[in-house]
């Protein structure tokens, strides 16, 4: 009857068709066969609504209500009387003067649940605009004697992807830890000025950089460069590598070391990245800390759990190994607190599956599915706990609990401060004593074999 649209409602005697077409336009027409996409179109340029905040958001409470009392995933809400509760904090709504206050109300009254995954997107207020200042990528310092900021680091990022460029690595850019920034986007900089003040709205905008390598020098240096909105995948990827290097360091080569930051995309992508990299390390440390979760592991687990079966032999080649990314040798997964979601459920799994013991400190304690509701009339919605995890004993687990660790150690401040890593190195040190009690076998090239004369041999 009508293509081409986005969404459609009929009217309660269905000869009326209420369509919505692309870019947010709106049209009327009748239901009947031929209709054309413009045909009816509303004309909402002048459209006001008058609203009573106080009667939407008393409206908008009873129904943030009603969603958890129906869609909870156990009909006893956690032992809580969910009817005391909402007569408990409705008492709270005549005090409310603005949308974040009910928003507030909303946190402390699903908090009455004890349970995870309960979230709420904040409800129509007006948001301050955000500006989005443009970032080196790199640590300044401020240098008192010299009167100038320092490049005290630079992260090293990963350029050829977008989301993990660090401007002062790219191609043809010559900047180096120890240079001085002179000027930044056609402005002198000295310590009297802040340098992110020069970057304001310069986020992926081309911005003129020059540096000096020392003040006395006549030669400065400039280059255009393109900042950042966001460093802190470039602060992630300076630590996992930090940890790599430490591994390396510490276990002289023989240890693998891949962090998962979550249980989705990235996380999956840096998994196997590390596998199929690090397959020939004769032990693995799997770092589930800062974990933020995503799905359930289950293809984790399982390239986690593949074993060598046999080997594929080519000529003046190693032995390639079939499954061709297993790995036999030994594995500890390190947790704590912020391990979370799936950041719980990935050592839950890896403990049942019996890779290694886990090393560090009891993790978040959340998991718990979810799904997000419909949106409220002033357009929010809730996050509502759909499922809870039941072990093999027929019991609750890990919800509310979290994962307790074989081996536990905490990560001193102090200690990380001065740059060790305690989990860490108590994994390296445990795999290594591993190691030395049962040897990794290498299976090397057998002699070529001799079939001269086979065929006779098996016939007689």
């Amino acid at each position: 009857m009508l293509k081409g649209i986005q969404g459609y409602d009929v009217s309660r005697d269905g000869k009326k068709l209420l369509y919505r077409a692309a870019g947010r336009g709106y049209g009327i027409v009748e239901v009947k066969p031929g209709q054309k996409k413009g045909a009816g179109k509303l004309n909402l340029e002048h459209l006001s609504m008058k609203i009573d905040p106080r009667k939407e958001w008393r409206q908008t409470f009873n129904e943030g209500w009603r969603i958890f009392r129906d869609w909870f995933y156990v009909r006893n809400m956690h032992g809580v009387d969910w009817e005391a509760i909402r007569e408990k904090y409705a008492l709270l709504l005549e005090h409310v003067a603005h949308r974040a206050d009910l928003d507030y109300i909303f946190g402390e009254m699903v908090g009455e649940l004890n349970a995870g995954h309960t979230y709420v997107n904040w409800g129509d207020f007006k948001r301050v605009k955000r500006v989005d200042t443009g970032l080196l990528g790199a640590v300044l310092a401020a240098d008192e004697k010299a009167g100038h900021y320092r490049i005290q680091h630079i992260f090293a990022g990963e350029n050829w992807n977008e989301e993990t460029r660090s401007p002062l690595t790219e191609q043809g850019v010559d900047i180096r830890e120890g240079d001085y920034i002179i000027r930044l986007n056609g402005s002198d900089v000295s310590l009297n000025d802040n340098p992110y003040a020069f970057l304001e709205n310069t986020a992926g905008q081309r911005v003129e950089i020059t540096v000096k390598a020392d003040l006395k020098d006549k030669d400065a240096r400039t280059f255009w460069i393109r900042p950042v909105v966001s460093e802190i995948r470039l602060m992630y990827l300076d630590w996992v590598r930090e940890r790599r290097e430490m591994v390396e360091r510490l276990s002289g080569g023989r240890i693998g070391y891949i962090h998962v930051p979550d249980t989705a995309v990235d996380g999956n992508r840096e998994l196997f990245k590390g596998l199929y990299a690090l397959r020939h390390k004769q032990a693995l440390i799997i770092d589930d800390r800062y974990n933020g979760g995503g799905w359930s592991p289950g293809k984790m687990i399982e390239a986690l759990s593949r074993n060598v079966v046999s080997y594929w032999h080519r000529r003046d080649l190693r032995l390639r190994p079939e499954p061709m990314y297993a790995h036999d040798g030994p594995k500890v997964m390190l947790i704590n607190h912020y391990s979370s979601s799936g950041g719980d459920n990935f050592p839950y799994w890896f403990r049942k599956h019996k890779l290694g013991p886990l090393i560090g400190t009891r993790t978040w304690g959340g998991l718990i599915g979810y799904g997000w509701s419909p949106g409220l009339v002033d357009g929010p919605s809730f996050a509502v706990p759909m499922s809870g995890i039941v072990g093999t004993d027929g019991e609750w687990v890990v919800e509310g609990v979290g994962i307790h660790p074989d081996v536990e150690v905490y990560d001193r401040p102090d200690a990380v401060a001065k740059g060790k890593d305690p989990s860490l190195e108590t994994a390296v040190e445990y795999l290594l004593k591993e190691l030395k009690k049962n040897p990794v076998g290498k299976v090397t090239n057998p002699e070529e074999p001799d079939r001269s004369g086979w065929y006779e041999k098996q016939i007689h």
